[in-house]
């Protein structure tokens, strides 16, 4: 990627069961109001802008875009790109754009976004294996919310991203709950219970950083 933009932070925000379950019938196997609260509250930021271009960016793949009930998108106060590459359209969509590759929409984004907005791309599981697993990886921060129990049916699964080397050397390492509370700009219960469901929060960073 040669634009100014290629330096920017990306972050993969996630939830997955310990074996790293992620998804059933193109949907989430759980529904977890307090967490969805969370992944809105960490996408949107804050103090979101009424300017498109200073809003944060939510990056998906079609199927993820197409799993969001139409009447919750684009997802407001965010700008919202959808990468396919089979097209699709988008048109009637506000704040919305497609694009054939995670390159040309981060591309897109150099002169057209605040170097203070953040970018996180939000599934589905193609892109998060193509942009967890290259060398270097595409992101370089992931918010996992590992669902620790029960153990839901899954059919859409992601790699275990914790558990890559690169030259016998951990790729990814976990912050503390504080570094996480730090980076998000609020504080959050480590550990969560609803619907008969628990879950925490975690953040990983690139070795490097």
């Amino acid at each position: 990627m040669s634009s100014s933009f290629s330096n920017q932070s990306i972050t993969a925000i996630v939830a997955a069961t310990e074996s790293m379950g992620i998804g059933l019938n193109g949907g989430l196997p759980w529904k977890l109001p307090g967490e969805m609260k969370y992944f809105a509250r960490v996408t949107t930021g804050e103090n979101p802008s009424s300017n498109p271009n200073e809003q944060n960016v939510v990056m998906m793949g079609r199927k993820t875009w197409e799993s969001i009930p139409e009447k919750f998108r684009p997802l407001k106060n965010r700008k919202n790109l959808v990468i396919s590459g089979k097209g699709i359209d988008v048109a009637n969509a506000t704040n919305t754009s497609t694009y054939n590759s995670v390159p040309s929409a981060l591309n897109s984004l150099s002169s057209s976004s605040s170097s203070e907005s953040r970018v996180f791309l939000i599934g589905g599981s193609q892109l998060y294996e193509s942009s967890l697993t290259s060398i270097p990886p595409l992101v370089n921060r992931v918010l996992l919310t590992r669902i620790l129990k029960p153990e839901f049916e899954c059919d859409s699964h992601l790699e275990d991203f914790t558990c890559h080397e690169e030259n016998g050397k951990k790729i990814w390492k976990k912050s503390t709950h504080e570094e996480l509370e730090d980076w998000l700009g609020f504080q959050v219960n480590e550990e969560n219970e609803e619907k008969n469901t628990t879950y925490k929060y975690e953040m990983w960073v690139l070795n490097d950083q």
